[in-house]
């Protein structure tokens, strides 16, 4: 076999496995992304998304709460007067996860587990210390005086004359350290806790303080069951059930279902099984166990973190107004229970997603039935019935996005979208959260009663106590492992068109070689050879001279041909 011969070979075979390569990877790229991201993401003992989600100690992360000092609390019951606020901190504190008592299902795909949280001061990052003095409301005289109106009339005015001879104050004068996790001592406490009430769902406290006894306890994020995604990866990080339930006993059908992330994972949110599918903008839902509901969050832009792409979702008009609608089945939604509210629970107006029909009874505005009772302003979550009955309301820092009056009715609210808002950031090829700011502000429903003097003659104002700030995201050095993995669908999809397209020049470039070489070599024999057949005729082999050739030293061509 000729040489050339066996280099076209070579360049054959080789162009021929570039496009085996190329074919396969572009028909299977899909799936072998898929097992990537269900090998390194998926929750089981054996993946590297695991040890990170179980010890959040590799990941630090701040906790910063910044107190509002009320500076004229005398002037409470002058209605001329605005109660005057100063933000003091932040008091920045280091937060680390870590979930025990870790469960898996395999039989139907799920994680159990509870939460612990612990904190530690950091003084460096912090503005101020744990001594700052603080004036606030007092939080327990106000919460025991809401409570004395679902006592039986017998008791109310007993416990309005007792509250009256404790001399209660409005307010209290407290250190951070009290306010946060140390704790005070408050009579009304030791007298909850001598003197038990039939029905009384108070927490077993001895103190109060807005962390108290939540530093290294499971008790209060409760029981959480979710999807790990190794049945179904498109429901990762779903939460099932809460404390053992897959509903809440604190609102009505059919706000009371356990839904939305738990947190720490979403689901992808495109279909890398097509690479020319759009991005989804659909929103996504956080499940709160300290409010106890979701949240749902609203996408808002295309942001890059880091390098990274991302998917910026937002706490908006949907939750901040209790405005979420859904559509259920019809023989669903008609057995839901209709709203106490002013507004008709099945009244809402559709979304603007997929539902065109006004009068469409199976378009439910869920948002509506979280107001346990009338809706407050828009700005507001009620989360009275998830916290023993305290008149707490929940908010974005300096009532961002909220109703204009609720900054109206008080003095030091200064909101700024960029220091106040509440994102959450997803890589949208995986899913995973690249930053996240969550941002929340307490409030406390301050409002006249007649069973306590010292509430007599007070305006109705929801007075901020306290908001928090925790930055979370993808760490440094995690950051190139994260633009590989968003690289992965991008190189392997070009790279499959590379290796056909390079696979197809090699068989081209064969193909032209072989038929270079092969009319060369065909000219070349037909010039010096002759060929001459006789059919039925016998001849005899003879020399015979055919060149012209006349210098006897120059060698002629003397061949055998037939003589006739």
């Amino acid at each position: 076999m000729r040489p050339w011969a066996n280099k076209n070979i070579i360049f054959g075979i080789t162009g021929l496995i570039f496009i085996l390569i190329g074919g396969f990877l572009s028909i299977y790229w899909p799936f072998i992304l898929d097992h990537i991201l269900h090998k390194e993401l998926t929750l089981s003992p054996t993946s590297k998304a695991y040890e990170i989600w179980k010890n959040s100690s590799k990941l630090p992360v701040h906790l910063k709460i910044y107190f509002f000092n009320w500076t004229n609390p005398e002037e409470i019951e002058n209605h001329e007067k605005k109660p005057n606020f100063v933000q003091l901190g932040p008091y920045s504190f280091l937060e680390v996860r870590e979930k025990v008592n870790v469960t898996f299902h395999p039989e139907n795909g799920t994680v159990s587990y509870f939460q612990r949280k612990f904190w530690r001061f950091d003084e460096k990052m912090s503005n101020g210390s744990l001594d700052d003095i603080i004036v606030q409301l007092n939080v327990v005289a106000i919460t025991a005086a809401r409570k004395v109106l679902t006592l039986p009339t017998m008791y109310q005015g007993a416990f309005a004359q007792l509250m009256d001879t404790m001399n209660m104050k409005l307010y209290n004068v407290k250190t951070v350290n009290e306010l946060t996790f140390k704790g005070y001592v408050d009579h009304l406490i030791q007298l909850k806790n001598t003197v038990p009430m039939e029905g009384d769902d108070s927490p077993p406290f001895d103190r109060f303080g807005w962390f108290y006894m939540r530093n290294g306890s499971t008790l209060f994020e409760g029981h959480m069951n979710m999807e790990t995604g190794e049945r179904d990866f498109s429901k990762i990080g779903v939460a099932r059930r809460w404390n053992y339930k897959d509903t809440m006993k604190f609102y009505k059908v059919p706000c009371n279902t356990v839904e939305g992330s738990g947190g720490e994972f979403w689901p992808p949110l495109r279909n890398f099984g097509d690479f020319s599918s759009p991005f989804r903008r659909d929103d996504i839902s956080l499940f709160s166990a300290d409010l106890c509901r979701p949240l749902t969050y609203e996408f808002k832009r295309e942001v890059t973190h880091k390098g990274i792409q991302g998917y910026q979702f937002t706490l908006d008009h949907k939750t901040l107004n209790n405005d979420t609608k859904k559509r259920y089945p019809h023989e669903q939604a008609r057995y839901f229970e209709p709203t106490t509210t002013t507004e008709d629970f099945f009244s809402a107006e559709p979304t603007s997603q997929s539902i065109e029909n006004d009068e469409d009874p199976d378009v439910v505005n869920i948002g509506q039935c979280f107001c346990n009772g009338d809706c407050s302003p828009m700005g507001l979550m009620n989360i009275t019935a998830c916290r023993y009955g305290a008149p707490a309301f929940v908010s974005l820092p300096h009532f961002h996005k909220a109703d204009p009056i609720l900054r109206d009715r008080v003095i030091g609210m200064n909101p700024k979208d960029d220091e106040h808002n509440f994102y959450i950031t997803l890589e949208p090829t995986s899913g995973i959260p690249i930053d996240v700011a969550a941002r929340l502000q307490i409030n406390i429903l301050l409002q006249p009663s007649k069973f306590a003097s010292f509430l007599k003659d007070v305006p109705t104002i929801y007075f901020p106590v306290f908001w928090f700030s925790l930055r979370a995201g993808l760490p440094d050095d995690m950051t190139c492992q994260m633009k590989m993995l968003v690289m992965t669908p991008s190189l392997m999809h070009y790279g499959s068109i590379g290796l056909l397209f390079i696979g197809s020049l090699f068989i081209l470039g064969t193909a032209i070689l072989c038929y270079c070489h092969h009319g060369k070599t065909g000219s070349s024999e037909s010039s010096t050879r002759m060929s001459v057949t006789y059919p039925n005729r016998k001849a005899e082999l003879v020399y015979m001279d055919k060149t012209d050739n006349e210098d006897p030293q120059i060698k002629s061509d003397r061949r055998l041909y037939p003589k006739l």
